[in-house]
């Protein structure tokens, strides 16, 4: 789990925005620089003087952030509202620059989450229902779960991870079941995802909380949908992909990039077609079959659709060029 709650790419420009940095200027309006005792000053007078109070910019989406400074330094709140309202949705507080709290509110001002800073490398994160009953406290030493307790829309304690050890249970903001999450030495090891109506969505694997191992996927109606294999949050390995129960796909990828041959087939059985894969791009042969015959041949280079006489060219010439001895290759310049 990343270290801060909100780290949407927008999200993060918009704290940029408002809070001293000038990546998201593109989208800034305006901007107010209002001393502590309530007047205000020119832009160059606040950045010359460093003086305490606040900045108050206004974004083209309808956001004001407005944030503290003491000394040139963000320190004390900083909130960020709504689109085209003055509700608050992301709070913050530093304290010299320090991120100490976050917290997200809905559009009504209910708080969703809250994450509070208890030292460089502790931290808790509350979390609510929309109601504003709780959902779950949980306490983190980095990416390492130590504590959860987590709660049901009637304030029951339904699971708790004590000393890194034990299951979590994920619900979005109505109560409806998301998934069950099985941790060892504060490190998820399964995840198992389910769909609205309580039917086994998914199946997977963690080490160290990253995707390791099989995943399988399934329908509402419990048929398999897919099963993969993936290494440190990539896919890699073979996967195979179903429609109606009955095997669609097999794909190779190589750390997330499809690499070897994609088979396609029919009723899950005979092969309706072959594409080979170099790294996401197609290159070699693509094969169409109708029946047991092949019935067509298509010729890709890096991506692009080619001859067969094109691409036994440039193979050729990639292959001369592999093999050119370089001029600081040991055995050449002896």
């Amino acid at each position: 789990m990343k270290k801060f709650l909100f780290s949407l790419p927008f999200a993060v420009g918009i704290i940029l925005a408002g809070c001293g940095n000038d990546n998201g200027s593109n989208q800034v309006i305006s901007k107010r620089f209002i001393h502590k005792y309530g007047y205000a000053v020119s832009q160059s007078e606040w950045e010359s003087h460093h003086y305490p109070g606040q900045v108050i910019t206004s974004l083209r989406n309808g956001v004001t952030i407005t944030a503290t400074y003491e000394n040139g330094i963000l320190h004390g709140p900083c909130t960020h509202t709504h689109p085209h309202s003055q509700t608050v949705q992301n709070y913050y507080l530093y304290n010299f620059g320090e991120l100490k709290k976050e917290v997200e509110y809905d559009s009504l001002g209910m708080p969703i989450q809250e994450k509070a800073q208890l030292s460089p490398h502790r931290f808790c994160v509350t979390k609510w229902y929309g109601d504003g009953s709780p959902m779950s406290v949980e306490d983190f030493a980095d990416d390492e779960l130590l504590d959860g307790k987590y709660y049901t829309l009637n304030n029951e304690m339904e699971s708790q991870v004590e000393r890194g050890i034990g299951p979590r249970i994920r619900r979005d903001q109505h109560g409806t079941l998301l998934s069950k999450d099985h941790f060892d030495s504060g490190y998820m090891t399964q995840r198992e995802g389910f769909f609205a109506c309580g039917a086994p969505e998914s199946m997977s694997h963690y080490t160290l909380n990253k995707r390791n191992g099989e995943r399988q996927a399934f329908t509402d109606k419990g048929e398999s949908l897919a099963v993969e294999e993936w290494v440190d949050d990539q896919l890699h390995g073979k996967a195979t992909y179903f429609n109606n129960g009955k095997r669609q796909m097999d794909v190779f990828f190589i750390s997330g990039a499809r690499n070897g041959i994609e088979t396609h087939y029919i009723d899950g059985e005979a092969i309706e077609q072959e594409i080979h894969w170099v790294f996401d791009k197609r290159h070699g042969p693509t094969k169409f079959y109708v029946g047991d015959n092949l019935a067509k041949t298509e010729w890709y280079y890096d991506g692009k659709l080619v001859t067969k006489k094109h691409f036994d060219e440039l193979d050729k010439l990639d292959q001369m060029i592999t093999h050119v001895p370089s001029e600081f290759d040991e055995t050449t310049t002896r």
